[in-house]
């Protein structure tokens, strides 16, 4: 690398973390506050996801310069705010003090266990260097969501509704663009789609979600608490995982503690800026999934449970959710449906193929949790992956009684958590451990919790010193799951440990290397009917169209009221010739039950097949020809 593309790149690196943590830290400023970390990322966070909708509202494409510009915009205005909040606190009263407000005594203030933190921190930075993005639904959902936004310069295509939008974007869903946004900086910045750059995120919101649990503990307890909140959150390698995914588990879990710690330091000093921090959290969660509105909604609970004055409640409102009601009302405006994939029961339309589709890789419904064995195997995933996090639970069950402040915020975050968990195991498509990424803020909150009532347990020295030993082994016993996840390291021999986290997409993504070399040497292989979510971007290089199955361009395929003639003829004018299907029992026998391809009308083979697809050609002769 020559000197001037150093320097090039190690601008555009120093662009990168500067839109990630500037406008934050002037926006702090205007709000009066300390700097921290946290409140830094999660305003930087949220001024990304304003700026991606603005820019998307407006029609003005979005890239590097036009997000650099909303940034600065924003740093200017935040700045010159400041300045005139910095005139008149000479003459009125200081700023809100926070007793944690030391940058990065997360990091520097760990006593006993700075080494096993620090031994942790290096498995976290090793994951995000050598395995970024590793989250299964990265391919086709939140990092393919970021490069088709640059690469159109638009997000008119999205939520996808014509043919032409679903050759964009292949899912039939409506998230907000919150980890998009993310995501878009990252390679806008690196001025490529570079996955290791958006690990730059990844870092923060891990340095960030600790800055929070730090300060939420310390709030309670004082430093004490606040040392063993931190290294219980390290010693829940689910949460952990949660973090590095690269998806919207890593957002929702620094929000609801970034409306926590706000809302509490809020109630402790009256200090509106302290609302401000809750506000900005608020709009960060609201942007991460379809059900973001519940976190601007858990900031009023928060404050209705503290008995705030109906002006704080208003004023908390009045920040949050402009921006966290945008995207639901323009999707509402596009679709009908502000949750577009959601059936919310009935009210508003939906796709119902696609609904029925999803279906075949789902969990399938709530009455799985219902057996015992799930219940076992939840367990099991738990006492492997968060052992700490039941001790904090139980802690919280224990402390309810007092009824104290701290206790009911956790308890309603801890109940808004499981509630969107349990709500979500239906729509699930990766097992039931999949799953239990969604309860990262539950793990987040617990911690805080947990590091809360060690402090303020009533035991003896003695005790005090055994339970701060069981404490640092069990973040050591769980550094090798925190390193493997999601496989079992005591399963896999200690070689394979660095680099097996980063199985599954390795091994998703050579099968779809075997079947691009095999269409590209097929006839006609130029368009291809499909329910593969990760081959609109596997195949961009080949030039291959993917239409979803449940596009409108062939919503005709599945109508059985059309005449099996006519349907054969529509597919010979369509272009199509093969059909990719994921290789499963379930999917194949959807298709055939919906599809209108009859015999002697469709001719249908077994092309080619491997572990991870099935190709099938189908071909309607004309009528002379049968």
């Amino acid at each position: 690398m020559g000197a001037i593309e150093l320097l090039s790149t190690a601008g555009r690196v120093a662009l990168l973390f500067a839109g990630l943590l500037g406008p934050g830290a002037l926006l702090l400023r205007a709000l009066r506050l300390p700097f921290s970390l946290a409140g830094s990322f999660l305003g930087s966070a949220a001024t990304l996801y304003a700026a991606v909708l603005l820019l998307a509202f407006t029609h003005v494409p979005i890239d590097l310069g036009t997000l650099t510009g909303v940034l600065a915009l924003v740093s200017l205005g935040a700045s010159w705010l400041a300045t005139r909040q910095a005139g008149k606190s000479r003459a009125s009263s200081p700023p809100p003090a926070d007793p944690a407000a030391r940058p990065f005594a997360f990091l520097a203030d760990l006593g006993p266990w700075t080494a096993l933190y620090a031994g942790f921190l290096l498995i976290l930075l090793w994951r995000l260097a050598t395995q970024p993005l590793n989250g299964g639904d990265i391919d086709f959902r939140w990092s393919w969501l970021a490069e088709q936004m640059l690469h159109s310069g638009t997000l008119d295509f999205y939520p996808p509704r014509s043919a032409a939008d679903f050759t964009h974007y292949f899912w039939v869903e409506s998230i907000p663009p919150g980890v998009a946004s993310l995501h878009a900086w990252a390679y806008a910045c690196a001025g490529a789609m570079r996955e290791v750059w958006a690990s730059a995120g990844g870092l923060l919101q891990l340095l960030a979600l600790h800055d929070l649990v730090w300060r939420l503990a310390h709030h309670w307890s004082g430093t004490p608490a606040a040392r063993r909140a931190v290294i219980l959150a390290a010693a829940t390698p689910l949460l952990n995982w949660s973090l590095l995914l690269g998806q919207e588990t890593g957002l929702t879990a620094v929000a609801l503690l970034g409306i926590t710690l706000g809302i509490f330091l809020w109630h402790q000093s009256r200090a509106t800026g302290w609302l401000g921090l809750a506000a900005l959290a608020a709009m960060v969660g609201a942007g991460a999934r379809e059900y973001g509105l519940v976190f601007p909604g858990h900031g009023l609970v928060l404050l209705l449970l503290l008995r705030a004055p109906r002006r704080a409640v208003l004023g908390f409102a009045a920040a949050a959710l402009p921006l966290a009601l945008a995207w639901p009302l323009r999707t509402w405006i596009l679709t009908g449906n502000p949750f577009y994939s959601l059936d919310v029961a009935g009210w508003f339309p939906v796709d119902r193929f696609f609904i029925d589709w999803a279906a075949t890789i789902s969990l399938g419904s709530h009455h799985l949790l219902a057996t015992p064995a799930a219940w076992r195997e939840i367990v099991r995933y738990l006492l492997l992956c968060a052992p700490a996090a039941a001790f904090c639970w139980l802690a919280l069950f224990f402390h309810m009684r007092r009824r104290a402040p701290e206790t009911l915020g956790c308890a309603a975050g801890l109940a808004l958590t499981f509630g969107l968990w349990y709500a979500s195991v239906p729509y699930t498509g990766g097992g039931l451990f999949y799953s239990l990424r969604v309860l990262s803020p539950a793990f987040a909150l617990g911690a805080a919790f947990g590091g809360h009532a060690l402090a303020v347990a009533d035991w003896g020295a003695t005790y005090r010193r055994a339970a701060d030993l069981v404490l640092g082994a069990v973040l050591l016993a769980t550094l090798p799951v925190s390193l493997t996840l999601p496989h079992n390291p005591y399963h896999l021999r200690v070689a394979a440990w660095p680099d097996v986290g980063q199985r599954f997409v390795d091994e998703s993504r050579q099968a779809d290397d075997a079947l691009a070399r095999h269409l590209v040497a097929l006839p006609d292989h130029a368009r291809i009917l499909s329910e593969g979510v990760s081959l609109p971007r596997s195949l961009a290089s080949t030039g291959i169209t993917v239409v979803p199955l449940w596009s409108p361009e062939v919503a005709w395929l599945f109508d059985h009221r059309l005449p099996p003639d006519e349907v054969a003829r529509r597919w010979r004018q369509s272009g199509l010739r093969y059909v990719v299907m994921t290789h499963s029992p379930k999917q194949l026998e959807f298709l055939a039950r919906r599809a209108v391809w009859l015999v002697p009308f469709f001719h249908i083979r077994r092309e080619w097949q491997s572990d991870g697809y099935v190709v099938l050609e189908v071909t309607a002769p004309p009528r002379e020809a049968r």
